[in-house]
């Protein structure tokens, strides 16, 4: 494969009631946040990763298993490592994320004031695109309860898609299409709001045998046998997945 490193460091991989898995999200090569749940700052220190390493924070929507943990994240960034990191780094999200943080701050200056140049701020819908140091990010809407960007990230020559929560559908495909790599959720059976496991089946029969799909976001009480099939994987809590 042409290009530099794929690395995905699974930070969680369960769904908003847990049981006993830690909440979805990833970093992607050491420097791109892929949703910010309530663990998310520790298990970054456990890769021996600081908030300096990270240049860009993907957040698919509002819902606290996904932004749960920015509030001390962002402690740690602006009290501990603006002097350190030196330069600016990116958070993304849809439209009125940044209102939704600070609802969860409140007043703290550890969420700095919107047109401070620590933080680049990206709140956009489906269909926008933007690019930082070095990453082009494009963005998918998603269908859930409430509004959520996929995201197609393109990083040291490879491709990776991340659908956030959805119902499956043609925006799933859509948003895959040339990601080497889909991290899909499967936090149903919620008809309209989540995807379900025949769902991941029907998606694996869809999409092209290069894109390999890395299933998240679920409740380990339901897996099915699906795994162990070619292209198809069941995230794990602190895994690796090279590519």
């Amino acid at each position: 494969m042409e290009g530099g490193e794929l690395r995905l460091d699974c930070l969680g991989s369960g769904f908003a009631f847990s049981s006993g898995h830690y909440w979805n999200g990833w970093l992607l090569n050491g420097r791109v946040l892929l949703d910010c749940p309530p663990q998310a700052l520790p298990h970054l220190y456990r890769l021996g990763k600081t908030p300096a390493d990270v240049d860009l924070m993907l957040l698919s929507h509002a819902h606290t298993d996904h932004v749960g943990g920015m509030d001390l994240y962002l402690l740690d960034a602006t009290h501990r490592y603006r002097e350190v990191r030196g330069r600016p780094f990116a958070v993304a999200g849809p439209r009125g994320m940044y209102d939704r943080l600070r609802e969860m701050v409140g007043p703290s200056d550890r969420l700095p004031k919107r047109n401070d140049a620590f933080i680049e701020w990206y709140e956009h819908g489906g269909g926008t695109a933007f690019e930082w140091q070095g990453v082009r990010v494009e963005t998918v809407a998603m269908v859930h309860s409430a509004p959520n960007n996929g995201y197609r990230v393109r990083i040291d020559g490879r491709v990776v898609a991340y659908t956030g929560d959805t119902a499956p559908g043609a925006h799933v495909l859509a948003l895959a299409e040339g990601a080497e790599v889909l991290i899909t959720e499967c936090g149903g059976p919620w008809p309209g709001v989540h995807t379900d496991w025949s769902d991941v089946v029907q998606l694996r029969e869809e999409l092209p045998e290069s894109t390999q799909i890395i299933v998240t976001h679920y409740d380990p009480a339901t897996v099915p046998e699906l795994f162990g099939r070619p292209g198809l994987m069941l995230a794990q809590d602190f895994a690796v997945y090279e590519f």
